[in-house]
């Protein structure tokens, strides 16, 4: 075996003995995408962005998205959900290439209550029932966080940016969260040292799917149309920050060109928890020791779908730093085994391995080439293999109007790979690469490996914010899902006229 991996290997194990003594919350969701932390929900990190923000005039800003807790049904009263106070929340920032993080941001929660002798939780009576501002009575389990900075090589203790900032309640209902966003939501966009801003809640899951694609591939449409959306209406908890460019290259100033060898940053997220958790007497619990990565997730769907199951685990101990070392892993992305299924399912003739265009999109980034063009580029790598997102801070944001769902296929440089936007259409994306049909896999660049879909092209409960923190306010727990709604009940839509589409070329309509 190898040793490093080995290492992992005995350090998950004390890990898997903790969570067999002690009780984790279960969901089996799309997102718990390893055995460990399918079994610990809320530090279940469900998707990352990274992107330059596209919010008028703050175009010199980055925006960092870390998603936790996933398919959150937003009627789950009365606690509802909120960022576990045990778990160290953090997105990290690689700007050297070597798969260490050189800038990373920490949020560590607190939940005070306000009344413990009501029956109810986040909201009761203990004014009116309505929770019409963050600092309202009625807010019973109010949760407040810290955000602090850490520099790998100028300040490695920490700078706090902010502390004492509350998280808004959950959406609960027109009658005790009425005017959530203008309430709740927008009052919980805090500002930061050097003009950025920084968001932790509850928001709308925007990441779209058909989750038919686990039976098997058998998914109810391969295009661009015809599928379900299938994290429809949940919910999901967002961290969110926004930060100016030079915070986070390694020169520390805006790169002057997106070649030149500052302009491209890895981003990737993750959650940490004590080392021992004790179950008291009393109902209570003791966390203990060093925190002990139990979640990473950079690029989307690599540990779901590339890394094969007696891996996943470690994976999501390991840094990147480590990935390109341990030949299975490596293996997993050269040959992946979603590729022969691609071919099996469909009959379509695939890239022989080893896939170096995969190594290059999720591993290394993506070089200079005749492809892509000469201000075009990805990489960043010291030579070995990282997975994490690679953002080009150089390149500008492309405007709302004109993002394209493929990004970079779509002819849309401003996206995935080059970071990645809630918008980007990423399993469709996906899909494609791994069944090589892209300019970079020219022999099989043809349908339907360049057509392939999940039958889902956008999100259908509306456009995104064109403002920090850009994802749609939480689905509102007094409202009926599309899947529990009874036939004779009557659910209230969203006006069509704003409910986006997409055009066969990937674009919004």
């Amino acid at each position: 075996m190898n040793t490093k991996l080995g290492k992992v290997g005995k350090r998950l194990l004390g890990f898997a003995l903790m969570l067999s003594i002690t009780v984790v919350p279960l969901l089996a969701s799309s997102h718990a995408e390893a055995p460990l932390i399918s079994m610990d929900r809320f530090a279940d990190n469900t998707d990352t962005y990274a992107f330059r923000s596209v919010e008028p005039g703050r175009e010199g800003f980055v925006t960092l998205i870390a998603n936790y807790i996933p398919l959150q049904e937003p009627g789950g009263g009365p606690q509802w959900f909120r960022f576990d106070d045990t778990v160290l929340y953090e997105i990290k920032i690689d700007n050297t290439g070597d798969g260490v993080e050189d800038v990373w941001y920490q949020f560590q929660f607190t939940t005070q209550t306000v009344n413990n002798d009501t029956v109810l939780g986040q909201s009761t009576v203990n004014e009116n029932g309505v929770i019409s501002s963050l600092a309202d009575s009625d807010y019973n389990m109010p949760q407040t966080y810290i955000v602090r900075r850490v520099d790998r090589f100028r300040n490695r203790s920490g700078r706090i940016l902010a502390s004492g900032i509350r998280t808004p309640p959950a959406n609960i209902g027109p009658r005790v969260t009425p005017n959530y966003e203008q309430n709740l939501g927008q009052p919980a966009v805090y500002p930061l040292p050097g003009g950025g801003k920084v968001f932790a809640g509850n928001r709308d899951e925007y990441f779209y799917i058909d989750l038919g694609v686990f039976d098997a591939l058998n998914l109810r449409s391969v295009g661009m149309s015809g599928g379900i959306d299938t994290t429809k209406t949940y919910n999901v908890s967002t961290i969110a920050i926004e930060v100016p460019i030079q915070d986070l290259t390694r020169s520390q100033t805006v790169p002057a060109s997106p070649t030149a060898s500052d302009a491209v940053i890895g981003v990737w997220a993750t959650a940490s928890r004590r080392s021992t958790r004790v179950l008291q007497a009393d109902g209570t619990q003791r966390n203990e020791g060093v925190f002990q990565q139990v979640s990473r997730l950079g690029s989307p769907l690599v540990n779901e779908v590339v890394i094969p199951l007696g891996l996943k685990d470690a994976f999501n101990a390991i840094p990147p730093s480590v990935d390109g070392t341990i030949p299975r892993v490596v293996q997993a992305v050269t040959d992946p085994e979603i590729a022969r299924l691609l071919a099996a399912v469909y009959g379509i003739t695939i890239p022989p391995p080893p896939r170096n265009d995969l190594v290059q999109i999720f591993g290394t980034g993506i070089p200079v080439n005749a492809v892509t063009g000469p201000n075009y580029t990805t990489f960043l790598s010291d030579g070995i293999a990282h997975e994490y997102l690679r953002l080009n801070v150089a390149i500008p944001p492309t405007a709302i109007a004109n993002q394209n769902r493929l990004g970079l296929l779509g002819g849309d440089v401003a996206g995935f790979p080059n970071g990645r936007r809630v918008f980007d259409d990423v399993t469709d994306i996906a899909l494609r690469a791994v069944a090589g049909g892209t300019p970079f896999t020219p022999a099989t660049n043809i349908a339907p490996n360049n057509t392939l879909g999940d039958g889902v092209s956008f999100n259908p409960e509306g456009p995104l914010l064109t403002r920090f923190p850009y994802l749609l306010p939480p689905n509102q727990g007094n409202q009926p899902r599309p899947s529990s709604t009874p036939t004779s009940a009557a659910r209230a839509e969203r006006d069509p006229s704003k409910i986006p589409t997409v055009d066969e070329g990937g674009f919004l309509k």
